[in-house]
């Protein structure tokens, strides 16, 4: 019983931590620009497929799995910039376009490396005995990667002049622009983060589990999700979201398996929501 706690402990640890990176960049965009990138989960697979690629063609893993989370930094930066700037006070546009974006990614991969899963290679191999409880290394790697990005992420928005500019853009879009804070430029930089955050995350789940074009789906189910759960805009909201979902699926895939997980989790979510509508640090608008 104890071993199974301990497993249970250990296992959803790291599903939330990928999962709080995932949601903390859809939460971030939202919370600055207030917008809701449907084209998220994209970014979150599109970063895997990307290093993958580089992989195969000879590059360093630790080459291909930097310029994989750089690589989807700028395709959000373009997704924004040619896309949701033009259209981003119109909030049903911007829902619509980015949906058509990783609909459209999504059938390109699928038509380009087909409907079988891939996985990034394993940064580090071998295997911790914890408890009576095997893990890889690389989940342990995963966790403590996802966790220490996070703890960046927090510092950033709260001690760099940079991230004070992002939180009082978030706060008064208006006030920030008589403050004299380059409002355009703030969104540019929040996208950037928020896709590599997605990218990192893509890239640390593409190395535990197979990675499919249709995960992107599943990655934008999951970050929208959570978001909602933790309040919309909430970064520590979305974070505190991120653990409570990645135990409820591990617990349900425990006792009763994997085709139970989704289930659940969206069902938790629901019950949550009629408490408390606003989300756990949601506030009403």
């Amino acid at each position: 019983m104890i071993e199974l706690a301990l497993k249970i402990l250990i296992f959803g640890a790291v599903v939330s931590g990928i999962w709080a990176l995932v949601a903390s960049g859809f939460s971030l965009i939202f919370g600055v620009a207030r917008i809701l990138n449907f084209a998220h989960g994209t970014l979150f697979v599109l970063s895997a497929y990307f290093g993958i690629v580089l992989v195969k063609y000879g590059v360093n893993d630790y080459i291909a799995f930097v310029l994989g989370i750089l690589f989807v930094g700028v395709v959000g930066v373009i997704i924004f910039r040619l896309t949701i700037s033009p259209i981003k006070t119109h909030e049903v546009m911007v829902v619509i376009v980015t949906l058509a974006i990783a609909l459209l990614v999504e059938q390109f991969l699928l038509l380009i490396f087909g409907e079988h899963g891939i996985s990034f290679p394993s940064l580090i191999s071998g295997v911790q005995n914890i408890g009576g409880v095997r893990i890889t290394n690389i989940r342990i790697l995963s966790f403590f990667v996802a966790i220490a990005t996070l703890i960046l992420l927090e510092v950033f928005i709260t001690k760099t002049k940079t991230g004070k500019m992002i939180n009082a853009t978030s706060q008064d879009m208006e006030a920030a622009m008589l403050m004299g804070i380059d409002v355009d430029r703030i969104y540019l930089i929040t996208m950037f983060i928020s896709s590599i955050l997605a990218g990192l995350g893509g890239l640390l789940y593409s190395q535990i589990f197979a990675t499919t074009p249709i995960v992107s789906v599943k990655a934008l189910i999951y970050a929208f999700a959570i978001v909602i759960l933790g309040g919309l805009g909430s970064l520590r909201g979305s974070i505190i979201a991120s653990f409570i979902v990645g135990y409820v699926i591990v617990v349900t895939i425990t006792f009763l398996g994997a085709r139970w997980s989704e289930f659940v989790m969206l069902l938790t979510i629901i019950s949550i929501l009629v408490v408390k509508p606003t989300g756990l640090f949601g506030v009403e608008e």
